[in-house]
């Protein structure tokens, strides 16, 4: 199953979080992208209370990403990963379209696309122009049976 949900987060918090990152001499290169190791309990709360998440108390990672203009990330498949979730904390910038199993998803702030990270086949299109800005979450659920509610339909993980 692949999520799309609008207005999970404001942009004051899209803010927020943006200046977190930038603000932060934690921040270390990844490929082409500049990530911050950072949990969220507020934002998670949103996530999960909207979802009806249970069991669940973080995910094994959460990182603030910064995608600069000409970054990417090519065709993959996680392994180790059951479900992720990426939060766009901005959309002043063109290209960074989210492919998800030949789905196309276009940023816009506040947009969560929740999806088996190790199932679907996903990229991130080359940021084109400006800076792309993301919160993604990993989650391994192992001996856990998960349970996600979305518009009245449950989803078993």
């Amino acid at each position: 199953m692949i999520i799309r949900e609008d207005g999970i987060l404001d942009s004051s918090m899209c803010k927020k979080l943006i200046d977190i990152h930038n603000n932060s001499n934690e921040v270390k290169k990844f490929r082409d992208t500049f990530i911050l190791t950072f949990f969220n309990k507020e934002v998670l709360n949103i996530i999960h209370k909207k979802f009806k998440i249970k069991k669940l108390l973080s995910p094994d990672n959460m990182e603030i990403v910064k995608w600069p203009m000409g970054s990417s990330m090519k065709k993959h498949r996680d392994t180790g990963d059951d479900i992720s979730f990426i939060l766009y904390l901005n959309d002043n910038y063109e290209g960074g379209e989210t492919i998800v199993d030949k789905l196309k998803i276009k940023p816009k702030q506040g947009r969560i696309v929740i999806f088996s990270n190790d199932k679907y086949i996903h990229e991130v299109k080359k940021v084109n122009w400006g800076v792309r800005y993301t919160l993604a979450g990993w989650y391994k659920w192992k001996n856990y049976i998960i349970y996600l509610v979305y518009q009245d339909q449950v989803t078993r993980f």
